[in-house]
């Protein structure tokens, strides 16, 4: 049985948890429109297991300059810009690590591969079920796209 709606509420627990406790930003919320574009930056994390898939943050370029000038607490542009995939793969290890970790309450035992920016390993996802989701933070919009199949 899929429970698509447990999905969404791990993975929206797992934004929070990491926006409010690692980023400092209290203010995340999920948001019912779509934060980024199609040229946006993302970063990619495969998940195998008992479910095969993958999550995929998608970060505006504003966004994704504030959170790394946070994560390395530096405001030059160049600097900035040398760390986004960076940033960005780490964010995505934090995010689906904890989603990861609240999956095995549903008896799913999966395993994550290395964050991939910019690079998007599964091509044709019309196999796989997915779920949508947006979030605007105090570092500004971003959509996370999960797509997944069961494994029995």
């Amino acid at each position: 049985m899929i429970d698509t709606d447990r999905y969404s509420r791990y993975l929206v627990r797992s934004v929070n948890h990491i926006f409010k406790n690692f980023l400092g930003d209290t203010s995340v919320e999920e948001v019912f429109e779509t934060q980024s574009r199609a040229k946006d930056p993302l970063v990619v994390v495969e998940i195998n297991g008992t479910m095969k898939g993958e999550i995929i943050i998608n970060l505006p370029k504003k966004t994704l300059d504030l959170i790394t000038q946070k994560f390395i607490n530096s405001d030059d542009v160049k600097t900035i810009r040398k760390y986004h995939g960076d940033v960005a793969g780490e964010l995505a290890n934090l995010i689906t690590g904890t989603f990861a970790n609240q999956m095995q309450f549903l008896k799913h035992d999966i395993k994550l591969n290395a964050p991939e920016f910019n690079d998007d390993p599964i091509s044709i996802k019309t196999l796989y079920e997915n779920i949508n989701l947006s979030f605007n933070s105090k570092f500004g919009g971003f959509d996370i796209d999960f797509y997944f199949k069961e494994m029995h």
